[in-house]
């Protein structure tokens, strides 16, 4: 004959079954008729713990962001030309060498413009000698001119004095004759004296022009002997060097490249749909397109003020600065524009299950058993969700900060089901 008492002990369960909503899937049937009988202690032959993983829910941020791709440009990168042809006699750096502004990089031949520049500074020698020598005439000129305006000055005042005295008749008339022959001598030398500082003055001129001449091919000789040493013209790194001691490279011939990889740009095209969200200084993250691994954090620098009309898109440009030398010229990225952040609930991903449509996770909680003691067991919980960002769901509803959310063997639980946790994580989901 059957016991009563365990008749008795199973109408409570059959009550709670009674009273709940039913779900229209058996899976989460078993999980309500294992719910309405948590409030005893477990029953013999419950099912055991069920060994989990723990998570506590704290305070995160969620980001509403926009991916998009490109590639990085540096900020300056350079092309090395020679700026004369010539024999490669010394290679000073290597592939992948960082080098300053105006530090040698190659040296090509000089025989011919050395022989050039001797010849140049010969001939702007004799040129500086006859610019010299045409000074000293023009001086000995000048002072013969001195002697020659002193000579008239004389005459003048002597032929005056004679003149009176004729007029008295004091002297004859074969004086005042003389006198004013001996002026026109003087004033005759005089103009002669002229017409030579003349001239000497212009010859010095053309021994100062061609002087000026002699010294500025001095100069562009030096400067091709200059450029037979190719210098780098900004600080960087050198790209890929293939030159070898010997080859002949032409003017104008691309002999490396330097880059500036100090800071990078990435060129973005956003659509005009997302125009209203745009401004400068937006935060932007550069993420490796194959890890999804962050590699740096930039922001808008330039926002176009036109509208590319075949793509109705806009030219935005994101600066990066690159410290830690990870980020290359030319290097396929992703990247996430984070249009706004907001102060919320992260949890994650693999916590959450559905059934019939509707969100679930399990919390671990402690539950007060009739003996005084507590017992740890998964509550299934409905939850609301927003967006996923990265490994985790935003969450609207259903959970608060600090509940410790499962997120290991989530298959094996079932509400009410007893737990014991492992190491619990507590951490900022973000």
């Amino acid at each position: 004959m059957p016991n009563r008492s365990m008749f008795s002990n199973s109408m409570p369960s059959v009550r709670c079954y009674r009273n709940r909503q039913v779900w229209g899937v058996a899976l989460t049937l078993s999980l309500v008729v294992s719910a309405c009988g948590r409030s005893g202690p477990p029953a013999a032959g419950a099912p055991p713990a069920v060994q989990v993983q723990v998570q506590k829910l704290q305070p995160g941020t969620f980001e509403e962001s926009s991916d998009f791709v490109g590639s990085l440009e540096a900020e300056q990168r350079i092309e090395l030309r020679p700026e004369v042809s010539g024999r490669v006699t010394q290679v000073l750096v290597s592939s992948g060498s960082a080098v300053n502004l105006g530090q040698p990089i190659v040296q090509l031949s000089p025989d011919q413009t050395q022989a050039e520049v001797t010849a140049a500074q010969a001939a702007a020698q004799a040129a500086s000698f006859g610019r010299q020598a045409a000074q000293s005439q023009v001086e000995a000129a000048r002072a013969q001119l001195a002697r020659a305006q002193a000579d008239v000055e004389l005459a003048l005042v002597e032929f005056r004095r004679t003149q009176q005295l004729v007029s008295a008749g004091a002297l004859s008339r074969q004086n005042l004759d003389n006198a004013q022959n001996q002026l026109t001598v003087a004033q005759t030398a005089q103009r002669q004296a002229e017409d030579n500082v003349r001239s000497v003055e212009a010859q010095l001129q053309q021994a100062l022009s061609a002087f000026e001449q002699a010294e500025a091919e001095v100069n562009v000789s030096q400067a091709d002997l200059g450029f037979k040493q190719v210098v780098a013209p900004t600080s960087g790194i050198v790209g890929d060097m293939s030159l070898r001691v010997g080859d002949f490279v032409e003017s104008g011939d691309t002999l490396a490249t330097i880059t500036q990889n100090s800071d990078l740009f990435l060129r973005i095209r956003v659509p005009t749909t997302q125009a209203n969200q745009l401004r400068l200084g937006i935060p932007v993250e550069l993420l490796n397109p194959e890890t999804g691994e962050p590699l740096a954090t930039g922001s808008l620098s330039f926002i176009s003020p036109e509208v590319d009309g075949e793509g109705q898109s806009i030219l935005v440009k994101a600066r990066f600065p690159n410290e830690a030398g990870n980020l290359r010229d030319g290097q396929f990225v992703k990247a996430r524009l984070i249009w706004n952040t907001t102060a919320t609930l992260l949890v994650p991903t693999v916590a959450v299950i559905r059934v019939a449509g509707q969100s679930f996770v399990f919390v671990a909680t402690d539950q007060s058993q009739e003996n005084g003691q507590t017992l740890r067991v998964a509550s299934q919980r409905p939850v609301q969700l927003g967006e996923i960002q990265g490994n985790n769901y935003q969450v609207i509803d259903g959970l608060e900060a600090g509940d410790e959310v499962i997120v290991t063997n989530i298959l094996q639980l079932q509400d009410g089901r007893p737990v014991t946790s492992e190491a619990q994580t507590s951490a900022v989901l973000h």
